[in-house]
């Protein structure tokens, strides 16, 4: 990763030197590991897996989840799960993950306006996670989640998955004028494995990235 000049307090990495494309043998965009749409990234899943490492008994909120197998996955015996999905596919998702101790889903429309306010202990830590979203989000809803996220879960994090390069790019210009905002990286995509049969799922475009936001801590008193 390329580290780039950075306002005050504020570290910012990104892979985004050159505008090359990064496909696989057969010259088409990757395909990433997981099995469908709404499922995180194997990238985007090893940034929320770090910040567990850092903050493990963190809430974990997935904005537009898929089958729900990111939980089982992740899971590491001590966090909260909060998986936010408009209210029908909220409901359907519930007769098929009844929640848990740990783990539950709750209906918001769109994106989940209004859900910071169902995120628990903030202390503990907080990672928003989304998968894929993102490349069908306009920059003026990306800026808003940070600025959202921002406020609410100092010292937390975001993680936007399969991001377009040009939004990773204004991802970069909205933090550094952002106090809050501590640090961001973003990671390419790795391209679909030339060996083996394809995987169905999602097919990454060319040049889509995890963007991973950390979130300054809150000032003491």
């Amino acid at each position: 990763m390329t580290e780039l000049s950075r306002p005050r307090g504020c570290t910012c990495t990104s892979p985004f030197r050159r505008r090359r494309s990064r496909h696989g043998a057969s010259g088409r965009p990757g395909r990433d590991d997981r099995s469908g749409p709404g499922e995180l990234s194997a990238p985007a899943e090893a940034a929320v897996r770090g910040y567990l490492a850092r903050r493990p008994e963190a809430t974990v909120v997935v904005l537009g989840e898929g089958p729900g197998t990111g939980f089982r996955r992740l899971d590491n015996g001590r966090l909260t799960w909060l998986s936010v999905l408009p209210p029908g596919d909220a409901a359907a998702r519930r007769m098929l993950l009844p929640d848990g101790p740990r783990r539950r889903t709750v209906g918001r429309p769109g994106t989940g306006a209004g859900w910071p306010a169902l995120v628990g202990t903030v202390e503990r830590g907080v990672v928003v996670a989304v998968p894929g979203a993102p490349a069908g989000l306009p920059a003026g809803a990306v800026r808003d989640l940070l600025a959202v996220c921002a406020a609410r879960f100092p010292g937390g994090a975001l993680v936007l998955d399969a991001l377009p390069w040009r939004a990773v790019a204004a991802v970069f210009l909205t933090v550094r004028h952002h106090r809050g905002v501590a640090a961001v990286h973003a990671r390419p995509l790795p391209p679909r494995r030339p060996s083996g049969p394809a995987r169905p799922g999602r097919r990454w475009l060319p040049w889509t990235a995890v963007c991973e936001v950390h979130f300054a801590a809150a000032q003491a008193a």
